[in-house]
Formats: C-alpha cells, structure tokens, sequence
C-alpha cells in the first residue's frame, strides 16, 4: 500500500503584513514626536494628569488661560521656561 501525500494548506499572511505595517508605522512616529518633544524640550508641561479626560485639549480661551495659569506652578517654567507666553505654552502642550 503506498502512502499519499497530501500538501499542508498554505497559510495566508496577507492579514498580518497591514498589522505589522500598522505597528512599525506607529513607533516610527513614536519615535519622531519623542525626539521632537527632546529637542524643543516641551517635555513635562502637562499641569494636571487627567488620563481620560486630559484627551480633550482646552476649547475656549479661557480654558488656555486658566490651563497656563497652573503652569508656573511647576518645576519646568522656572528652570527653562520663565518667560513663556500662552502662544508658546499652546505650542508645547500640544506636543
């Protein structure tokens, strides 16, 4: 009696490469807002950690300025960034 020989079926990768493209594409860019965030050194502007909430970015300009009214009340504004106006504190809290 011979044996037949029957062929594996052929495992489709076609789902996979978009996750992984997906994944590599997303610490690319990990990887540059970080480095931008080093360089313009806007690190550590945040004034309150509100995980959920904090998402929702200030939406009237009162909210700004209540927001940057809390930021000379950490140790940031006094060792880099004593002279910061709202404009400036806008442009660094968003990266």
């Amino acid at each position: 009696m011979q044996a037949e020989h029957v062929d594996a079926p052929a495992h489709d990768a076609s789902g996979v490469r978009p996750g992984l493209f997906a994944v590599t594409a997303m610490i690319f860019v990990m990887v540059l807002v970080s480095g931008a965030t080093r360089l313009i050194e806007s690190g550590l502007s945040i004034t309150q950690w509100k995980p959920v909430a904090g998402v929702i970015p200030p939406l009237s300009d009162a909210e700004w300025r209540d927001e940057f009214s809390r930021y000379p009340q950490i140790p940031r504004f006094a060792q880099l960034n004593s002279d910061m106006t709202l404009e400036g504190f806008k442009t660094i809290f968003w990266w």
